[in-house]
């Protein structure tokens, strides 16, 4: 019994016959034809690696992506007005890796600096091509400004020059960032050798965002390495809410009046917690009718009312004609914590 033909390989022999005439049809090689339906289906097949598992979802691959190519522009522009040339900066990748992988990426002699993120009391790398740093430093002092061949260690002055140079990129870096995580960055170390920089475990996985710099036609690089913790915070569920927030277009008012409609319509689960308490097993066997259960709340305490699982009013109980009834006292605003924060 022949294999049937799948929606795919129709649409690739009508391609063909459109592509060829009559004639040339008849005397195609289907053998070559079979090959490239086989060709085809496995341009579709994307590799995954089950031990070392994607850790960013798309939404938040999209959301790192948008964050520095704003920052690949803002430093562009401010790179430019200070060498009083062209300076082009582009995102070139954003690869997740093992922060050992990083290491070994690196070769020294570098420039990397160990930036602090004040709020999270974490470190992530910022890391230059020394090549780029001698030029910067030749550019701002009136020099032609010409890229050396090897690489070569920073002495003691360069740095202290290029650290004021890095206050101003990391100011562009927080802008950037400013949409999505408000953070305050600071440099507290630098090193030439990436060995001797162990912000995480080797085997933690981190993420690290690639820059092409290009000036005269002479190549350059920007690497920044993120571990993948620092981000799990910055990237959790408030982050990609307030990035969503800024970035979504307005909705149509009567699309969103349907949407109020409908949700206002739906139905549900309202209950008022009047108090607990705790009994040990062998006190909870014994109860009989007519035992009276002493709660750890007073009276005039208010009660929690819940609805679904949430905590969201305090009211104080009472009767309305034959029926009980609850009184609102106070709303309870929805509050979402660092520590709920998790990838999607």
């Amino acid at each position: 019994m022949t294999k049937p033909l799948s929606q795919d390989e129709i649409d690739i022999l009508l391609e063909v016959r459109s592509q060829l005439g009559d004639q040339e049809a008849s005397e195609y090689d289907f053998e070559a034809l079979s090959t490239m339906i086989e060709l085809d289906a496995e341009k579709r097949i994307s590799l995954y690696n089950f031990k070392r598992p994607r850790l960013f979802s798309q939404d938040q691959m999209r959301l790192l992506n948008y964050v520095h190519d704003a920052f690949a522009r803002d430093l562009s522009v401010y790179l430019s007005a200070q060498l009083r040339t062209i300076v082009d900066i582009n995102l070139t990748a954003m690869d997740q890796v093992l922060y050992s992988e990083y290491v070994m990426s690196s070769a020294p002699p570098s420039a990397l600096y160990v930036i602090e993120v004040k709020e999270l009391a974490q470190q992530f790398v910022f890391e230059l091509d020394p090549r780029l740093v001698i030029f910067t430093i030749e550019k701002l002092f009136g020099g032609p400004g010409t890229f050396l061949r090897k690489p070569r260690e920073l002495s003691q002055i360069e740095r202290r020059i290029m650290s004021k140079i890095m206050g101003r990129v990391l100011r562009e870096l927080q802008k950037a960032w400013q949409q999505v995580y408000g953070i305050s960055l600071q440099e507290t170390a630098f090193e030439s050798n990436a060995e001797f920089v162990q912000i995480i475990p080797g085997v933690e996985p981190a993420l690290v965002g690639t820059f092409e710099v290009s000036i005269y036609e002479q190549q350059s690089f920007i690497n920044i390495c993120y571990p993948y913790i620092l981000l799990e915070r910055m990237l959790g569920r408030t982050g990609i809410k307030q990035w969503l927030s800024n970035t979504t277009t307005q909705v149509d008012p009567r699309v969103r009046a349907r949407y109020e409609s409908m949700l206002r319509n739906t139905i549900v689960e309202m209950r008022a917690e009047l108090g607990r308490t705790r009994l040990p097993v062998s006190e909870l066997t014994q109860l009989q009718v007519g035992d009276v259960i002493p709660l750890e709340q007073r009276v005039t305490d208010a009660v929690r009312v819940f609805v679904g699982q949430r905590d969201r009013f305090r009211a104080t109980s009472g009767r309305v004609g034959k029926r009980r009834a609850l009184k609102i006292l106070d709303v309870i605003e929805p509050q979402f914590m660092e520590e709920d924060d998790e990838l999607t």
